[in-house]
Order: C-alpha cells, then sequence, then structure tokens
C-alpha cells in the first residue's frame, strides 16, 4: 500500500510540474513572477524567459538580470541551476544536471549542478551536460555538445566541444529585450 501512496505522490508532483510548463507559456510576463516565486526559483525580475521553455524542477533554480531564455529551452534544474547576469540562451538549448548512469547495473540516477557566469552565450540547439562550469563570456557555437568544463573567454563548438579560440571583445553590454506581450 504505501509503495502505491508514493507512486500516487510522484504521479501529483508531475502533473503539478506539468501544469506549471503549460502555464508559464500562457502568463503574461508581468505575472510570471507569481509562477517563479511559488516555484521557488530565484529569477531576477529583469531577465526575460519566452514561452515554451521546460522547467524539470520546483526550486534550484537561479537566473541573474538582464538573462535572456529563448524558447523552447529546457532547463533541467533538478540538480542545481545557476546562470549569471547577461546571459543568452538561444532557442532549443538543452542545459542538464541530471541523466542515468549506463555502467550501473540499476541504471541509477547521477549528475551534479551547472553553472553558468556572467555574459557566456548559448547558441541555437547547444547542449550542455551535468556538472559543466561555463566561465564568464564564453561562447558556445550552435549545436555544440558540451561535457567539460569552458574557461572563461573561450570559444566552443562540436560534439563534444571542442577549444576553437578566444572571445576577443571583452563583454560590456546589457541585454534589454523585454517585450511585453512576447511568448
Amino acid at each position: 500500500m504505501t509503495r502505491w501512496i508514493a507512486h500516487l505522490k510522484a504521479q501529483a508532483y508531475f502533473l503539478g510540474l506539468g501544469l506549471v510548463n503549460g502555464l508559464h507559456g500562457c502568463l503574461p510576463f508581468v505575472l510570471r513572477p507569481l509562477l517563479y516565486r511559488a516555484c521557488r526559483f530565484d529569477i531576477d525580475r529583469t531577465a526575460t524567459l519566452q514561452g515554451g521553455i521546460r522547467f524539470f524542477h520546483v526550486r534550484r533554480l537561479r537566473i541573474g538580470a538582464h538573462t535572456l531564455v529563448n524558447r523552447g529551452v529546457y532547463l533541467d534544474n533538478r540538480a542545481g541551476l545557476e546562470i549569471g547576469r547577461n546571459v543568452s540562451i538561444a532557442h532549443d538549448v538543452r542545459i542538464y544536471t541530471l541523466g542515468h548512469d549506463p555502467h550501473d547495473p540499476d541504471f541509477a540516477v547521477k549528475g551534479a549542478a551547472v553553472h553558468i557566469d556572467d555574459h557566456v552565450v548559448l547558441f541555437a540547439g547547444a547542449m550542455v551536460m551535468p556538472g559543466v562550469h561555463l566561465g564568464r563570456g564564453c561562447v558556445v557555437m550552435a549545436g555544440a555538445v558540451v561535457t567539460k568544463d569552458v574557461p572563461p573567454m573561450r570559444v566552443v563548438g562540436g560534439n563534444p566541444a571542442q577549444d576553437l579560440g578566444e572571445r576577443r571583445a571583452e563583454p560590456t553590454y546589457t541585454l534589454r529585450r523585454r517585450y511585453w506581450l512576447a511568448h
């Protein structure tokens, strides 16, 4: 009987998470901070999260000032996800903090928090794997799969991501792309 109750609790949790993800895309920007507060997310009021983002957990998510997260992004915050200020995350980026160990006979869950420092750029379709730290100002090219930490001000691309060189300009910009009716 207790196993059945635990199963029902898990189902209710995922139903609630589905509701959060559905509501996020429908709510206007002015009401989204209420949803973030209910989920115990720490999201700066100047950050812009477009509709169609998928959250994997309530809590364990911090997003800094003027960060832009576009449509279709997966924010796997189950093991913790910290995103700095003025970070640009393009559409269809996937950021994972948990996965399964294929070498474990029970296919055990494993992972670690992801940390993304200020002024990082993630281009469309990039994937960041559990435990990765993206250093200040680094750039991840479209479609890259990042499995290791990226030092500050480096450009990486490919699968797996390889160093492509230095980002030549020190970023000083502030991202301001807040549109009232954008989803």
